[in-house]
């Protein structure tokens, strides 16, 4: 037994979980079934085929003896459409530049920005956001500003969950640091945005499932 999924761009083979039952050894009894599992993150929308094929071998029991019978195949498919469970909008807002201090930049000021991101759920039943993360490019970096914060005199806030077309807001401060280092220093798109870094979105379904979503490279406006 085999299975692969085709996607839009590209067929992938899947592992069958478990691998190693006995009856994949030793054959099916008359009246017992064989269960597979098989796992594969969606990361494209569109249509999706999942083939299944599975190759026997019928043996013919006489009262005297067992002979093997011919091999026999079959294929199944299974097409779904794969949609987007979540849809993000982006804003990066500039901001006052912070002074790094004259021992370490004389009279020259440090970027700031506010990255906004619009959160809808597309799907049909609620989903919960279980974590946010913001992976700045440096000399970036990231702080949030979201239900994530620690809070001293105050419990830790509850993570959202959202209904089916329920939109929420999250932003993250990311601030530029001083280096030394040309490798390290800002790099800006051919249009003149400076890059920032990738958003990353994990939740989970009504029913447990889990999803993650992360963006393309968000940057500042044009200088």
């Amino acid at each position: 037994m085999n299975a692969e999924i085709q996607t839009p761009s590209q067929t992938v083979p899947l592992e069958l979980t478990p691998n190693n039952d006995e009856a994949s050894k030793s054959g099916i009894t008359p009246g017992e079934s064989l269960q597979k599992i098989v796992r594969y993150d969606l990361r494209e929308e569109g249509t999706h085929v999942l083939a299944v094929s599975l190759s026997y071998s019928e043996n013919i029991i006489s009262k005297s003896t067992t002979s093997g019978g011919r091999v026999r195949s079959f294929k199944k498919l299974y097409q779904f459409q794969a949609q987007p469970c979540l849809s993000v909008r982006t804003k990066a807002s500039d901001l006052p530049s912070r002074d790094a201090g004259e021992e370490k930049r004389q009279g020259s000021g440090l970027s700031r920005y506010a990255l906004e991101a619009q959160l809808e759920n597309l799907a049909d039943g609620s989903i919960t956001l279980e974590h946010l993360t913001f992976e700045a490019k440096s000399p970036f970096r990231s702080s949030s500003l979201n239900w994530d914060i620690p809070h001293l005199d105050t419990q830790q806030l509850e993570t959202p969950t959202l209904a089916p077309r329920e939109v929420t807001q999250v932003a993250f401060l990311i601030e530029e640091h001083p280096t030394n280092d040309d490798e390290l220093a800002k790099e800006f798109t051919k249009d003149g945005r400076a890059l920032l870094g990738v958003l990353t979105i994990r939740w989970r379904s009504a029913m447990g499932d889990p999803g993650v979503l992360s963006t393309g490279w968000l940057t500042s406006r044009r200088i």
